[in-house]
């Protein structure tokens, strides 16, 4: 009898679900009693069957993009059910300092990115995956090379030399997301730390950009925030999905260079120019020396089609008790230049336990096991491998009659010999984790404290065998061992009270310590018995002992935030930070960074809230205080150096001066925004407008040198950024067929406001050998002599210019410079601004469609009004060392009267026609990208589940598919320096379009 009365109580329900605005069926709706193991997911037609399910029970019916609904279960059978968009995107929580808030009710300026997002890409790394998809962010490509560095400015510079790198805080914890390599060669860059994390882990990134979002991160939040939260699990049912991805990639452009003879004619031309009796060095015309008779194009030879391999394991689930996500993935990844590989091992465990009803506890850890085989792509020296797959000559043989390679002729080394035969290896493995507790001492009370860390232990090895060097048996190595470790702790009460009708209170109160310590120990050799035996202790001189260095630094901090809002109407906040720094001196060691905000939602006043088209309106205002303590962990102390050895006798040599009133430098920012959306939430659009003075910055600034230092560090001058970003969502399309746009427009104008006079020579400092820095100028100012054109004739220098006061005057062939003064001479008085660097507009517009099974994501990028000073394109328009030139010199001035923008070659450039900085090399960088193409087809579940699977879903993603540019080097997105160098391309490790298909199977 009992038996019969409880399977009377047990049955299937079935049912439907559908979108409430449009009717359209939706698939993969999670549906499953809350409190079990039992679930599962609609498929074809928005259907779903539930088996045993019995009367009281409550399904919860959940699908991201869509509110969620409980339904308790009576007497019947069937139940349809229809799921409100949440674009009521307002009710969204997103992911601040030390909690979270509704969308709805921020009163900052912050940017999301979440999972379906990051789910149409199949890029490597977070910072790639914010590259146009973020107002405000701007992500710029230095390398082209799989697991390499990139820049990523949020809100742009604000630094002239201490770091313009935002936080990073992944799960709460701040990580080092600084390169840790030390041998890169003539790279000016080294490897992206957060090529660390795998995105399939990754729930949502949160970017926080105004003083109220960063403040109460303090002095190191100048730059902005970037929070990182990775998938947890859930109660229900272990969903297990097995991500399987596979593709190539393939040069998106190459460039063009001379053949064979025309660049022997090139050569002849440039000696008979030089108008002396020199002769071309003998093999260079002799097409018979088997050094130089061949006809090599050196891009074919290096570049290839490269394959790239992934797959993600998860497990994600859990009771009521306990919750759990674990994961996997293994990346195998070639890059499109020969011997060029990165592979990456992840794995990632998220555990949640409710102890009690008062006590949870849980713990993150993930480990990170990476190589990569690098070569050295960049730079301008002739160990780059780019450099010399472009100015290599194409006489210049493969290999030698006897098989050996040609490895060096005439100061050119063999760029298929760099790829294959130097060592450029980089092993790293890292380890990120945290602990926490969380205790709810009353209702509204809660107390959490976490404890957490982050290790990266790196070793590296180069090597530069002796067949690719002009001297007999001359061959160098190095070696480095790099450990970081970041540890520290976060304990903090948090407050959330309602008090009366629509009177809510929140604030946060706590304590973090934090600690950084840096250990590398290396050493470099040079004349190895043999090319085949590497290792350091076969070296026959081992020198830079200077390499091996320790240092640490910490930091206390104090924090505090309250929040007040007034039924979502009024809303008020106020954060304030105190950072105590070891890295400044005693007096200063402490700086307090205060902030604060309103909002005003007028759309719930009498009388607006009565228009019908309007469903949100609100304004918000900010303005507070961030700081920035990026220099050395010593600069305040001063510095010593142990390596200084006299005679047989140990030494230290004082290297850097010592600034006891060293202090931070500090960010006021303003913010206004407005939050709009109308139709329902169909159309929505949010602009923020800002304005961020730096004061205080920390700048190397020379000294004498009779002081025994080269410089000091000290506060000097300020720099202005004021911008305004705009986002704008809409569902331009509803039913069956669906259309959505998402399209970001992002401007920034940058100045330096004030720089010490001392300083300034001519009334700039010089930056770099491209850059100048000048007040009431934006910083990536480009400065040199400005290209006229060329003279066609003798006769056309009617002025009688001259190359410098007593140089001879210029001829027909020669480049026209701009006698900027007017005094018929042309020299450094004449150097004048000729480009920016920084774009006036960038951001990202993304178009989603979905018919029934079938869905379509077409994503472009975008840049306009910078320029790129292309050092690549010198470099390959040059006859220095012999250089092979583009094809653009066989349009070159030959004779007298010849019309031309193209100068005579001349060898070894006499009137410096070649070496100066030119605006010859000064290109539009503007572009439009079609970034990403995502197409998608899920299978209908009623097939998927009949063989045991819960959904699969197949897709096909391009990347890099088609740019749209005025630039002639490989790619506009680039960028050869670091700081404030911006805008420069030395031929960085090119950029690939890449076609991926993967495979997406759930359990």
């Amino acid at each position: 009898m009992l038996f019969n009365h409880v399977f009377a109580q047990t049955r299937t329900v079935t049912g439907q679900v559908t979108d409430a605005d449009s009717g359209r069926p939706l698939l993969g709706v999670s549906v499953f009693v809350k409190g079990t193991s039992r679930g599962t997911s609609t498929g074809e037609g928005g259907r779903f069957s539930l088996v045993g399910v019995q009367a009281g029970e409550v399904v919860n019916v959940a699908l991201i993009g869509y509110v969620a609904q409980d339904v308790t279960i009576g007497q019947q059978q069937t139940i349809n059910i229809m799921l409100k968009p949440s674009t009521n995107v307002l009710e969204e929580m997103v992911v601040v300092g030390y909690g979270q808030q509704k969308k709805r009710n921020l009163t900052g300026s912050v940017v999301s990115v979440g999972a379906d997002e990051i789910e149409k890409t199949t890029l490597q790394d977070p910072i790639s995956i914010l590259q146009g998809r973020a107002a405000g962010v701007q992500v710029t490509s230095n390398s082209g090379a799989p697991g390499g560095e990139m820049t990523i400015r949020v809100r742009g510079n604000s630094s002239l030399n201490s770091g313009n790198n935002p936080l990073f805080v992944v799960d709460g914890i701040p990580i080092e997301s600084n390169s840790m390599s030390s041998l890169n060669g003539s790279e000016n860059f080294g490897l992206n730390p957060l090529a660390d994390l795998n995105p399939t882990d990754i729930a949502s990134i949160e970017i926080l950009k105004d003083a109220a979002s960063t403040a109460i991160y303090g002095s190191r939040a100048a730059n902005g925030v970037v929070m990182i939260t990775t998938k947890r699990g859930a109660e229900g049912k272990a969903e297990v999905n097995l991500n399987v991805t596979s593709g190539v990639s393939a040069i998106t452009r190459k460039l063009s260079v001379l053949n064979a003879s025309q660049y022997r004619q090139l050569i002849l031309d440039s000696y008979t120019n030089l108008g002396t009796t020199e002769e071309p060095y003998y093999t260079i015309i002799d097409s018979l020396n088997p050094m130089n008779n061949g006809d090599v194009d050196w891009q074919e030879e290096l570049m290839r089609p490269a394959g790239q391999y992934k797959v993600d394991l998860s497990v994600r689930g859990g009771n009521k008790s306990t919750r759990y996500a674990w994961s996997s993935s293994y990346l195998d990844q070639d890059g499109i230049i020969l011997n060029s590989n990165y592979k990456r091992i992840t794995s990632r465990l998220n555990v949640d336990f409710d102890i009690s009803d008062k006590l949870t506890v849980g713990q993150s850890i993930s480990f990170t096991n990476a190589t990569n085989n690098r070569i050295n792509a960049g730079g301008v020296g002739n160990l780059s491998v780019i450099r010399e797959l472009l100015v290599r000559p194409p006489i210049m043989s493969m290999y030698l009659p006897d098989g050996s390679l040609n490895g060096y002729s005439l100061g050119r080394r063999n760029p298929v010999g760099i790829a294959l035969y130097a060592t450029h290896l980089n092993k790293s493995n890292r380890l990120i984790g945290s602990q926490y507790l969380e205790y709810k001492i009353i209702k509204d009370l809660k107390f959490r404290s976490n404890l957490n860390f982050d290790y990266t232990a790196m070793k590296e090895d180069e090597f530069m065998p002796s067949t690719l060097d002009y001297r007999e048996g001359y061959n160098t190595g190095a070696v480095r061992s790099t450990g970081n470790l970041t540890w520290g702790n976060e304990s903090y009460f948090s407050y959330n009270k309602t008090f009366g009708e629509g009177h809510n209170v929140g604030a946060v109160a706590g304590m973090s310590f934090q600690q950084w310590r840096y250990d590398r120990t290396g050493l470099d050799g040079m004349f190895f018995p043999s090319d085949n035996i590497r290792t350091l202790n076969a070296a026959g001189v081992i020198s830079n002992q200077g390499v091996n260095v320790a240092s640490e630094h910490a930091m206390l901090s104090y924090f505090g935030r309250v929040s007040y809002d007034y039924m979502s109407r009024y809303l008020a906040e106020v954060n304030l930070r105190a950072d105590g720094s070891s890295r400044f001196g005693r007096d200063q060691r402490f700086g307090y960074f205060p902030s604060a905000s309103v909002g005003w939602r007028f759309s719930e006043e009498a009388g607006i809230n009565n228009l019908s088209f309007l469903s949100d309106g609100k304004l918000r205002f900010s303005a507070g205080m961030t700081g920035n303590e990026a220099i050395g962990d010593y600069t305040a102390q001063g510095e010593f150096s142990l390596d200084g050895n006299y005679l047989d006798f140990a030494g230290a040599v004082p290297t850097v001066m010592p600034n006891a009133a060293l202090t931070w430098e500090t960010t006021t920012q303003y913010n206004a925004g407005i939050d709009l959306a109308f139709l329902s939430n169909r159309l929505i659009l949010n602009a923020d407008f800002y304005v961020k003075n730096t004061k205080d910055l920390l700048y190397n600034v020379p000294i004498p040198n009779t002081t025994g230092f080269s410089y000091i560090t000290q506060n000097i001058g300020s720099i202005q950024n004021r911008g305004a970003e705009f986002l704008l969502s809409s569902k331009n399309l509803q039913g069956k067929f669906s259309w959505g746009t998402n399209l970001n427009i992002s401007l920034n104008r940058n100045k330096v406001t004030s720089l010490p006079e001392n300083l300034l020579t001519n009334g700039y400092i010089q930056n770099g050998t491209y850059h100048i820095l000048q007040e009431g100028l934006p910083i990536g100012v480009f400065y040199g002599w400005r290209f006229d054109g060329v003279y066609a004739s003798d006769q056309d220098n009617v002025n009688s210019v001259t190359h410098g006061a007593s140089g001879p005057a210029f001829q027909g062939g020669d480049p026209i410079w701009h006698d900027l003064n007017g005094d018929n001479i042309i020299n450094q008085d004449d150097r004048q601004i000729i480009g920016y660097a920084e774009p006036k507009f960038f951001g990202g517009i993304s178009n989603d469609f979905s018919y029934k099974n079938f869905s379509l994501n077409v994503f472009f990028q975008f840049a306009t009004g910078n320029d790129i000073y292309s050092e690549i394109n010198h470099q390959r328009n040059s006859v220095v060392r012999y250089n092979n030139l583009s094809t653009d010199a066989l349009t070159r001035w030959r004779q007298q009267g010849d019309v031309t923008n193209f100068p005579k070659p001349v060898r070894d450039d006499p009137r410096q026609s070649d070496s100066r900085v030119q605006s010859r090399w000064v290109e539009d960088g503007s572009y439009i990208k079609l970034k990403n193409v995502n197409f998608r087809y899920t299978f209908a579940s009623s097939l998927v589940q009949r063989i045991g699977l819960r959904k699969v879903d197949a897709f096909v993603t391009a990347t890099n598919l088609i740019t749209w540019t005025r630039y002639t080097g490989f790619d506009p997105d680039v960028n050869s320096y670091s700081g404030l160098r911006v805008g420069i391309d030395e031929g960085s490790y090119p950029q690939s379009r890449t076609f991926i298909f993967g495979l997406n199977i759930g359990l």
